[in-house]
């Protein structure tokens, strides 16, 4: 007897494998899936990865679909999908669903042994919380897992988290949580305590969810091992009834074969029988293959059992003449196919992500170069510039201070001129006087000898030094006088080093001192607008009677002077940025002499 069952078996398993095969291949895989949220749910996702949807969507895509295979019992598939959704939601700057992932993620993993990681995963949660319940919960759900091996522990943490949870007002987390209890209670053999956590979490799951027909379906199973089979079929009758309204054709048909082993562990074998019929029957009609095949071979173990091969030889002849039926009513293996499609399309536009995310940090990375190598190569080109316009400038101060002193040798021999001068003629208290006014001035230039610009007070001191000096030379050649306009600050108005001076001894040496009178050099100083003028005016013989006048040697020294005073300006203009201006200029009319003027 036990041959024929085994030939039936195996008749079952050709034929539906050969029709199922045809059937997949004589399908069009696009049209036969509209209804399966799995496969809805990847082509949301293949749609959001190949459109370029934000990793916000993708992250959530990926989540929806771990979820959907963790419900269907495709634990392993759904840790994948749950591992990606958190990849993508950590690529976000700010994330409000990453904890919630992660804690999604040790359950899963709890439940697939994976202990180390889940504990892991909670304590991330409750490290990165900002919630302080959240944090605590997850805590416990670490040392709980950690402590696995003692169940009083286990049970200790759980009612710890159960009221957290209800003074946070969780629902979905004080369900699953005591589903945790009942499971811990009946490893302890302590059914009714476990019961007592079904119910618990009974009333507070919809009666329209298929959680509770889970639960309810655990409760007559405890039930049952209770001995108690009345009161487990009554619940899982409901079960049944609940079922026919919101769960699976292939649960519904599981929840039948069930109440059947109910009522055959109960002795009653023709209510037990009656319901494998049913089961047999509902597949048939829904296009169930797979619950049809497990639904026949239950019945055929029956009558095995019972010695009754006239009705398995029946049971066999119906389901081979109505299996071509079944399998064109049946979608799950297409449906299954069509996700396994969608999931290597998935995996490849993983992979050309993978590709274009390297190609694209690579051109970064060479951008990033090329620019780091552009910015190094400007930095370089600025600072020789730099470098160069300093050297340049440092050379036109230097070129700028050798001007100046350049003045000093002439005017130190006219000096020392004087001053012998006044000792041949056995003038020593003037000597002395002269030199004492000589060392003061020199004293004032040697400080000053380094510097572009002085304050007006300065020099001005430094000119009537000059001049005094000028007068014990030439006591009966010239009187002068200096105006300053009362709108200039004179101590802190700037002005360019010894460039006044060289113009008031051109006014005493090559026109004053010639006069047969006393003549007068005025300097004034005015404020124009933002500009000052300087005006230096003498009455001497002019420009044209002192060229007449001068030997050779004095010709090229007023050349080289000249000249040295418009090299000075033209260098203050270059490194100060300044619009230095000057004019020399015979006088016109009766009188003669030479006026100057300088403006900046």
């Amino acid at each position: 007897m036990g041959n024929l069952y085994l030939k039936l078996l195996f008749c079952l398993l050709i034929c539906s494998t050969e029709l199922i095969g045809q059937q997949a291949n004589n399908t069009n895989l696009d049209n036969n899936s509209s209804h399966n949220k799995l496969n809805v749910l990847t082509n949301k996702l293949l749609n959001s990865i190949s459109s370029g949807e934000g990793n916000a969507t993708i992250s959530e895509d990926y989540y929806n679909v771990a979820m959907e295979l963790w419900k269907t019992g495709d634990k392993s598939k759904a840790e994948q999908y749950l591992q990606k959704a958190i990849e993508f939601e950590l690529k976000l700057k700010s994330s409000s669903k990453l904890l919630l992932y992660y804690r999604q993620l040790a359950k899963l993993q709890e439940e697939l042994g994976k202990y180390e990681v889940a504990e892991k995963n909670y304590r991330f949660v409750s490290g990165n919380s900002d919630k302080k319940i959240e944090q605590q919960i997850n805590y416990n759900d670490a040392e709980r897992v950690k402590n696995r091996s003692n169940s009083k522990k286990e049970l200790d943490y759980l009612n710890q988290n159960a009221d957290l949870m209800q003074i946070a007002q969780d629902s979905v987390e004080l369900v699953w949580n005591y589903q945790q209890m009942a499971q811990t209670n009946k490893s302890l053999n302590e059914n009714d305590l476990a019961i007592e956590n079904y119910n618990q979490a009974l009333n507070m799951t919809n009666a329209m969810d298929n959680n509770s027909i889970l639960i309810k379906s655990e409760v007559a199973d405890l039930m049952a091992e209770k001995k108690e089979f009345e009161k487990a079929i009554e619940i899982q009758k409901e079960v049944v009834e609940q079922s026919k309204n919101i769960a699976s054709v292939e649960n519904q048909i599981q929840q039948i074969r069930k109440l059947s082993d109910l009522y055959m562990a109960s002795s009653s074998d023709s209510e037990g029988l009656n319901l494998l019929r049913e089961a047999y029957r509902i597949s048939i009609e829904k296009g169930s293959i797979k619950e049809a095949i497990t639904s026949i071979l239950s019945l055929a173990g029956h009558f095995e059992k019972t010695k009754n091969s006239e009705e398995a030889l029946s049971l066999y002849h119906d389901f081979v003449s109505r299996l071509e039926e079944v399998i064109s009513k049946d979608s799950s293996l297409i449906d299954r196919n069509l996700f396994l499609i969608n999931e290597m399309k998935i995996s490849q536009l993983e992979k050309d992500q993978v590709l274009k995310d390297e190609m694209i940090e690579r051109t970064s990375r060479n951008n990033f170069l090329l620019l780091g190598s552009v910015i190094v190569l400007v930095l370089m080109i600025f600072f020789i510039v730099k470098a160069w316009f300093s050297i340049k400038k440092s050379n036109k101060k230097i070129a700028l201070q050798s001007l100046r002193l350049e003045m000093n040798p002439h005017f130190v021999f006219n000096s020392l001129n004087s001053v012998n001068q006044f000792i041949a003629e056995n003038n020593e208290l003037e000597a002395n006087k002269y030199l004492t006014s000589y060392s003061r001035l020199m004293r004032n230039i040697m400080q000053n000898s380094n510097k572009d610009y002085v304050s007006l007070a300065s020099e001005l001191d430094q000119l009537v030094k000059y001049l005094e000096l000028e007068k014990l030379r030439f006591p009966d050649k010239f009187d002068y006088m200096i105006e300053v306009d009362e709108k200039i600050e004179k101590e802190s108005e700037q002005v360019p080093n010894m460039l006044i001076q060289p113009h008031l001894e051109n006014a005493v040496w090559h026109g004053l001192r010639y006069r047969t009178t006393k003549g007068l050099l005025k300097l004034k100083i005015d404020k124009i607008g933002s500009k000052i003028q300087v005006t230096i005016e003498d009455n001497g013989i002019g420009l044209k009677e002192s060229l007449n006048l001068k030997t050779e040697n004095q010709k090229l020294h007023n050349s080289r002077g000249l000249k040295n005073v418009k090299e000075r300006i033209s260098l203050l203009n270059k490194i100060y940025g300044k619009k230095i201006t000057m004019e020399v200029e015979d006088k016109n009319g009766e009188e003669t002499g030479v006026k100057v003027s300088l403006t900046w």
